[in-house]
């Protein structure tokens, strides 16, 4: 039974300013009184059949604090106009990192592994932990005096690489956490990358719209190239990048994308030829937050690039030719907007022939599995995680993708369990 009367006198107490943000309270779309009557319903007939795990909190192993189960009650449900897919269903967190006073900005498994998650922060600190039966944080790895922008494993985990905003990328011993080398760049560091034919290149891009090829044997600079496309290029930067063996994609702050071929010859770069540029999807100039290649996608039929910017749009484009780098839009959906550079990848794929599922953070702490196959309907909400205290800025698969890692503001980093079946 609602006590009407007590609810009318804790109302009146309230002041206007607060009764007026009371009647403009919204709920993904539903007022507060829908709100009311929603949980008044399912109190009475029960909830609706969704997928609600109660998962209780694990200390961290590595030495962060540790707060109460009640705080961290995660649920992981659908969207109430869809079913879970069977494959994105989540048995809830496997590890909790909270060693982070700061943001934490990026992070990325290692390569043909699932116990190596290396994640930086806004401090310019680089952390590689050891994922097992418990959590251990193996190195920290402090050069960087600004945020970190990006990282990269080498292929088979022996080298990271760590671009910072003070204008430099470093390369680290993995294993043992040894700085190898520093490179400096033309201005700061956006987004570093290891060529994928030959290890032995690393490949920067820059705030002032630079690209920079470094040799990591000698540490020296082999070949620098600027940015260039039609119009005013001034203050154009490089914002995201990916790479497919020869060929190099790169996001400006514009959100255009240039496809370069990398001209190797007896294991030496001799150039970066300018394919294409491929302009911003429907003319909206927005920043670029991630760029992410798959070698294929269902919706594509064929190698694809997911692109999320910072106006909210996430955008699907197929490699049409691959000789001439022509990239075709298949698919752009808007996600809410959001304050900051958050980053999308693709979802594991159960079969080729299963919807283009993406997950992505958000500015509300959850985590959101997306399907982008109808973009005329929109981006169709297939799963929630809840569990971040603070807006959700990165997210990453494990090689044998069982394990989601997201990491948010608060500098937390989650690592959740999919059902054990997958």
């Amino acid at each position: 039974m609602v006590n009407v009367g007590l609810r009318a006198y804790i109302w009146h107490q309230k002041s206007t300013e607060e009764q007026i943000a009371r009647e403009f309270w919204t709920l993904k779309h539903s007022t507060y009184q829908g709100y009311r009557d929603y949980v008044s319903n399912c109190k009475e007939h029960g909830f609706p059949e969704q997928q609600v795990l109660q998962v209780q909190r694990r200390p961290s192993s590595a030495g962060g604090p540790s707060v109460a189960a009640s705080e961290y009650s995660v649920s992981s449900m659908a969207s109430l106009t869809s079913q879970v897919p069977t494959a994105y269903s989540f048995a809830g967190m496997q590890h909790i990192l909270e060693d982070n006073e700061v943001r934490v900005t990026v992070l990325k498994f290692g390569h043909l592994s699932s116990d190596l998650l290396a994640y930086g922060s806004q401090d310019g600190v680089v952390r590689v932990a050891g994922l097992g039966e418990t959590c251990t944080v193996h190195h920290v790895l402090k050069q960087h005096q600004r945020a970190i922008s990006d990282l990269d494993w080498s292929l088979d985990n022996t080298f990271l690489l760590s671009a910072g905003l003070e204008g430099s990328v470093t390369m680290w011993m993995a294993a043992t956490g040894q700085l190898l080398r520093i490179f400096l760049t033309t201005s700061p560091a956006c987004c570093a990358k290891f060529h994928l034919v030959n290890q032995n290149l690393i490949i920067s891009g820059t705030e002032s719209g630079v690209l920079q090829v470094f040799n990591c044997s000698t540490g020296k600079l082999a070949l620098t190239q600027a940015l260039t496309g039609s119009g005013n290029t001034s203050g154009l930067s490089c914002s995201a990048m990916a790479v497919s063996n020869n060929l190099l994609y790169v996001a400006d702050n514009r959100g255009c994308i240039y496809t370069l071929r990398c001209d190797i010859k007896n294991g030496m770069l001799q150039a970066l030829v300018l394919l294409t540029r491929t302009p911003a999807p429907n003319g909206k100039l927005s920043e670029t937050a991630s760029l992410v290649y798959s070698p294929y996608s269902s919706t594509a039929r064929g190698q694809a690039l997911l692109m999320s910017s910072l106006d909210g749009s996430v955008s699907l484009f197929k490699l049409a030719d691959a000789a001439a780098g022509r990239l075709e839009l298949v698919s752009n959906c808007e996600v809410p907007r959001a304050a900051r550079k958050i980053r999308a990848t693709f979802c594991p794929k159960v079969h080729i022939t299963e919807p283009e599922y993406i997950v992505m953070g958000g500015e509300d702490t959850s985590v959101y599995i997306y399907d982008i196959s109808k973009p005329s309907q929109g981006p169709l909400v297939v799963n929630q995680l809840q569990g971040h205290m603070a807006p959700v800025v990165d997210v990453s698969w494990s090689y044998n993708e069982a394990l989601l890692a997201s990491c948010d503001c608060d500098g937390a980093v989650i690592v959740w369990k999919r059902e054990q079946s997958h």
